[in-house]
């Protein structure tokens, strides 16, 4: 009988963690139908009446899709970057015993403690000085810099439980090191790969603190400050095309999310330090 009450309790608990988390979601989808009259007057009302014109009015205007744009071109690059760096640092970091290999490896650790806010003034001055600012670039240098910490210490972890056996028996049979990590380690390295891929794309595409310090010019800006620009003079603020455009901006990581969730949840379990 007890256990069955602790069941029921758990039970309870986790219906409302879920109801907290997806609430949020539908309200701003159901928000981003109703005309705009009708949302000032009953935010958290249904709707009466559905319509269409806040999306329509929203992608009349051209900027949702050029932010999309900068941030899906900041994104897939910065991903390439990372794992491409990450995946063979970790492998020569795991597999490579040279001296200093821990003293390299305690570096890429040690970024994991730098708060990301300590590093805004001395990275705008250095883009400054080198005429980057407001370019992608400024935007991808960070996000890979604050990414690889993890990412390395995810494919070190990754390629421990990799036999070295494997890799001696591929040298054996002529492969060099480079077609040995290529065609047989990274492969193997699969869950890993898209738990980082989903979850710095993610992150990558809804960063705020970057874009707002690097970037000013509208036609750089990325969809999280592009949002900025649906608050008006004094604060005033289109509600109904403001929840539409956060609408279609949401649209890509929950498509993400939802697609490799398979992958990423046996990567966080297991892939990730298991293969």
């Amino acid at each position: 009988m007890k256990k069955k009450i602790i069941k029921i309790i758990f039970a309870v608990l986790i219906i409302l963690f879920l109801i907290i988390q997806i609430y949020p979601v539908i309200w701003l989808f159901v928000a981003s139908v109703k005309p705009t009259v009708e949302l000032s007057a009953a935010p958290f009302a249904f709707p009466k009446s559905i319509t269409l014109e806040n999306f329509s009015k929203v992608l009349s205007d051209g900027k949702i899709g050029m932010y999309m744009w900068n941030s899906l071109k900041v994104t897939v690059i910065s991903l390439i970057l990372i794992v491409v760096l990450s995946s063979t640092a970790g492998y020569a970091l795991s597999k490579f015993k040279v001296r200093g290999t821990k003293t390299i490896y305690s570096f890429f650790t040690f970024g994991i403690m730098v708060p990301v806010q300590i590093t805004l003034i001395p990275l705008f001055i250095f883009y400054s000085k080198l005429g980057i600012l407001n370019t992608s670039f400024s935007l991808i240098l960070p996000q890979v810099g604050f990414a690889l910490p993890l990412s390395v210490m995810m494919f070190v972890s990754f390629y421990e439980f990799v036999p070295n056996e494997l890799i001696e028996a591929a040298v054996v049979d002529g492969c060099s090191p480079l077609r040995t990590f290529i065609q047989i380690v990274f492969p193997l390295a699969r869950n890993t790969v898209i738990t980082i891929a989903s979850m710095y794309s993610i992150l990558i595409w809804n960063d705020f603190i970057f874009a707002n310090t690097f970037i000013s010019d509208t036609s750089a800006k990325t969809v999280a400050m592009g949002l900025k620009d649906y608050v008006g003079a004094f604060g005033n603020v289109d509600w109904g095309s403001t929840f539409a455009a956060i609408a279609i901006s949401i649209l890509p990581p929950l498509v993400i999310y939802f697609a490799l969730n398979k992958w990423v949840t046996a990567g966080m379990t297991m892939g990730a330090t298991k293969g």
